[in-house]
């Protein structure tokens, strides 16, 4: 009885049995299919990457002789790359160019999950932890979770109802994807521990070897490069005096651009990358923004400009993105932009305009 309330209050409101429902849901909807894909978003982080390997891992177990294979649009990020090695997962990872049934795992948008030349299956579920979710709409079984931290732990409770245990590799990288996404547990929610404490009663040298994978990579020089162009770049703005809005543009590495603006003091930072024709937005947002204005703000900047622009493109109260199919006039960004913070009653003021206009319309 104790350990079955507990479990209950890492869960939240939602509770465990809602969750066992979800579980079995997938189960049964799985077993429908014969060839599985599993597809993530593109450019894939630790958390996309271990939780698309723990939910192949589960259909596996359970499902006699299913076909699966991954999909990772545009590849997985550097961290996830160093992670997949370091354990030696990038040799069998099978690509899947067709199947019955794709499980889209941690995306939260068509535009994240584009992938030329895979040929998609009409029927499609979701798993993902995001603030807003434009997929979980036609699925045919939706579980969107997005009071907790991470996809990876969504996972590993999973695991844990259906009484399966990963072996040390795939629970190491599980973990990653736990601190990925919680910057090293400093956003942790409740069913964040309840997870880890599953993984690590599996494997208790696992969280040591996944913390040493996260805070051991190395930036290579394109990155270094990319990072202090987009801090050359950038313009600053107040928001009623009270926040900094940071905004640049730039060709690559935007994540690691808008960690760093982040970092060193921007309350809510905005990378631009207009290639090949489409235009891309990369939102994040401090938690002392989201806390004082209880407001997911990246999420709710994205979700304004998609339906002003149109486009896809979805996220979580700290990071969001936006795809557009066309190069958008920058100037229109920016008005967009001041009209989303008036709506929140914050007057935008320029501090310091910087070059990113220019360098966007270039």
């Amino acid at each position: 009885m104790f350990w079955s309330r507990l479990r209950m209050n890492y869960l939240g409101d939602m509770g465990v049995k809602e969750l066992t429902r979800l579980t079995r849901r997938l189960v049964d909807t799985l077993r429908n299919y014969s060839s599985i894909c599993f597809c993530t978003h593109r450019d894939a982080d630790p958390d996309a990457v271990a939780s698309v390997l723990g939910a192949k891992f589960i259909a596996e177990s359970l499902i006699n002789n299913v076909k699966t294979g991954v999909i990772f649009p545009e590849g997985v990020n550097r961290v996830a790359t160093k992670v997949l090695k370091s354990l030696g997962f990038e040799k069998n990872l099978t690509t899947a160019t067709s199947c019955d049934l794709i499980v889209y795992v941690d995306a939260s948008s068509k535009s994240q999950v584009f992938a030329p030349g895979v040929e998609s299956a009409r029927d499609y579920v979701v798993i993902d932890h995001h603030e807003t979710n434009e997929l979980a709409e036609n699925a045919s079984l939706s579980i969107h979770l997005k009071d907790m931290a991470s996809t990876s732990e969504i996972i590993a409770l999973m695991l844990e109802i259906l009484s399966l245990r990963p072996d040390t590799r795939l629970a190491t990288l599980l973990i990653t994807g736990i601190l990925y996404d919680t910057k090293n547990l400093r956003l942790a929610k409740p069913s964040t521990f309840r997870a880890l404490y599953y993984l690590t009663e599996l494997c208790s040298e696992c969280f040591n070897e996944a913390l040493s994978l996260m805070t051991g990579t190395e930036v290579d020089r394109s990155e270094k490069i990319a990072v202090l162009k987009g801090i050359s770049r950038t313009g600053l703005y107040e928001l009623n005096k009270d926040f900094i809005l940071a905004l640049t543009c730039v060709g690559a590495h935007e994540a690691s651009v808008l960690k760093t603006l982040i970092a060193s003091g921007a309350d809510v930072a905005i990378a631009i990358s207009l290639r090949s024709g489409e235009t891309r937005v990369y939102v994040r947002a401090s938690q002392k923004i989201i806390d004082v204005l209880k407001s997911p703000i990246a999420s709710d900047l994205v979700t304004y400009m998609v339906r002003e622009l149109g486009g896809s493109g979805g996220g979580h109260e700290g990071a969001a993105g936006l795809l557009l199919n066309y190069e958008v006039d920058v100037n229109e960004l920016l008005r967009l932009i001041k009209q989303f913070f008036a709506r929140l009653g914050m007057r935008v003021s320029v501090l310091e305009e910087g070059r990113w206009i220019d360098k966007c319309s270039g």
